[in-house]
């Protein structure tokens, strides 16, 4: 006799797990059984104390684009109000050059909502780049791009065969066209650093691109992510983040389920999906305890190889079991992810070229604005080691800056990102060692740009490493964030594998979706939704794409813009 028994019972207690389990309890009515092995749920939505008491970071998700909850937004309007809010910085993104002072600010869409402040600066190193930036803006803010956007994030790889979405594609072409970025074989075929090279005439441009390339888990010598490129280039002014830490949205989602009866079980990890006749009945726990599954089991938010043990090699199949081995995890994504606890935020010599780099959330930290040091980062990662320190290309963020929760009264935190080896790639010794010495180097590095970098303004700092990460067993064992590369071979319809990619398994009613499914490492709500979506087309359930009002792909721009808004609406910028 089982010990517990759930319409849906979903192994995993991640920020995959949440969101698709708000929608299996309201749209399909489902009695739900969340069952997480760590101590408690969110996954990647993770906000510690962590540099020093009263000083918070996240952990893992820092990033947070506008469209990353459209879905969920439409169908559970209190979701903003329970705390998984989106705003921005007065810069979304940029760079400071220190060979000359010198700073790229890119505006956020929040605060220049036409570009044209930034074109200004962009401007200052190349007229013919400036105009060209605005025709690029001008055709990701408008509908078809929009459509197209969402049609590719918020739907089922299976499903982009109809002919609509093809339509829809055809009618962003003639306005690339103009705008002077033709997405022909050449560049579907390119490298990113090929693309920016065709498009920008100005390293500095070039190098804003790339930097937020890598910080997307891709290798900008990877080739086939030209088109892809172009996406990305039009995401910059979009960069923004989660009020209170990225895991208010766990809290949001946790109020939501709690409402709609989702029963949660920390500390319960999960040794098997049970298999009667072809067909998923329930999960059996590390401690002997069996779950009945009345209609269906997901594993959300674990990795493939997870996935394999849980329903074992000769049940998944041997090419599947072996295409899973064979994932590639080398190449971008296991981050040295560092929190600083400050008595004063960092102040750039390159404020005096412009003041308004002093906010921008994602600022990368060059030597000078050659993008060529991006590429050669991108290669000593491969290696699984860190880069000489004249190569080092660290991104900054100093979220206190704009959201007073995360530091007490004046003081602040900031965090960085950079790659470095995979978890696996060094002994615990060697990874100790490591760790103590990257921070050194980091903060030798941020000094030349911030004098007032130094270990006198340091309080406190957390070493948060691809070895920490290990902590989180979906991103073991690795400890890269997007849990596998963002290659092009492990792109789209391909990830992580074709036959896995529409979230089905061979197995019946056991359904899987997590970071390793497209589009990728992010904490967003879309492998969940487009989890949902399938479940929902295969057995009938309820479809809120469907309801009146909320046709797609108009309903999801829709609240993408809403989401803007509201940032403005919500939490204006003090001068």
């Amino acid at each position: 006799m089982a010990d517990m028994t759930f319409d849906a019972v979903i192994a995993g207690g991640g920020n995959k797990a949440l969101l698709l389990a708000m929608y299996l309890t309201k749209y399909a009515g489902m009695s739900v059984g969340i069952f997480e092995r760590r101590h408690e749920i969110g996954g990647g939505l993770a906000t510690e104390e962590i540099s020093a008491p009263g000083f918070r970071g996240n952990t893992h998700a820092s990033i947070i684009l506008p469209w990353y909850y459209a879905p969920v937004w439409r169908d559970f309007p209190e979701f903003w109000e329970y705390g998984a809010q989106w705003d921005q910085y007065l810069c979304a993104g940029g760079a400071v050059f220190r060979n000359n002072n010198s700073c790229l600010a890119m505006y956020s869409q929040k605060q220049d909502p036409t570009q044209e402040r930034t074109a200004k600066e962009i401007a200052r190193f190349s007229e013919k780049d400036a105009e060209k930036w605005l025709k690029l803006w001008k055709v990701c803010l408008s509908d078809e791009y929009q459509r197209v956007n969402a049609d590719m994030i918020f739907n089922p790889w299976e499903w982009k065969a109809a002919p609509e979405y093809m339509e829809r594609q055809v009618a962003v072409y003639p306005l690339a066209l103009e705008a002077g970025f033709d997405p022909d074989s050449l560049i579907m075929a390119a490298t990113p650093i090929r693309a920016v090279r065709e498009w920008f005439d100005s390293p500095e441009v070039q190098y804003c691109i790339l930097r937020t390339m890598v910080s997307f888990a891709c290798d900008v010598s990877d080739q086939s992510l030209g088109t892809y490129t172009l996406g990305m280039s039009g995401t910059l002014p979009t960069i923004g983040y989660a009020r209170g830490g990225t895991h208010q949205i766990a809290h949001a989602a946790h109020q939501v389920l709690v409402q709609n009866g989702c029963k949660f079980f920390t500390h319960a990890e999960v040794a098997k999906v049970i298999i009667e006749n072809g067909t998923a009945t329930g999960i059996r726990l590390t401690d002997g305890s069996e779950i009945k599954a009345n209609k269906i089991v997901v594993t959300a938010g674990l990795s493939p190889w997870q996935l394999v043990d849980l329903m074992g090699r000769d049940v998944i199949g041997e090419k599947i079991a072996r295409r899973v081995d064979n994932l590639s995890t080398n190449n971008i994504g296991n981050l040295m992810w560092y929190s600083f606890a400050l008595h004063e935020a960092p102040k750039y010599e390159a404020e005096s070229f412009n003041p308004s780099i002093h906010e921008t959330m994602w600022l990368g930290l060059a030597e000078s604005s050659d993008p060529e040091h991006v590429v050669r980062e991108c290669k000593w990662a491969k290696m699984g080691m860190l880069p000489p320190i004249e190569e080092y290309n660290p991104v900054v963020w100093c979220h206190s800056l704009v959201d007073p929760s995360y530091a007490p009264p004046g003081k602040h935190v900031a965090q960085n990102e950079m790659q470095g080896p995979r978890a696996s790639d060094l002994t615990e010794r060697e990874w100790l060692k490591l760790k103590t010495k990257f921070a050194q180097d980091l903060v030798s590095v941020w000094g030349k740009h911030a004098p007032n970098m130094n270990w006198d303004n340091i309080i406190g700092v957390d070493t948060n490493s691809p070895y920490d990460c290990l902590r989180m067993k979906n991103l073991a064992p690795h400890g890269n964030f997007s849990g596998i590369d963002h290659s092009s071979w492990q792109f789209f319809e391909n990830r992580p594998t074709p036959e896995l990619a529409n979230h089905r398994t061979p197995v019946k009613n056991l359904y899987c979706t997590g970071g390793c499914w497209h589009v990728g490492g992010e904490a967003s709500a879309n492998q969940s939704y487009n989890c949902y979506k399938i479940i929902a087309s295969d057995m009938g359930l309820g479809k809120p794409w469907e309801e009146p009002g909320k046709e797609e792909p108009d309903s999801l721009v829709q609240e993408v813009r809403n989401a803007i808004q509201r940032a403005r609406d919500s939490f204006r910028r003090n001068p």
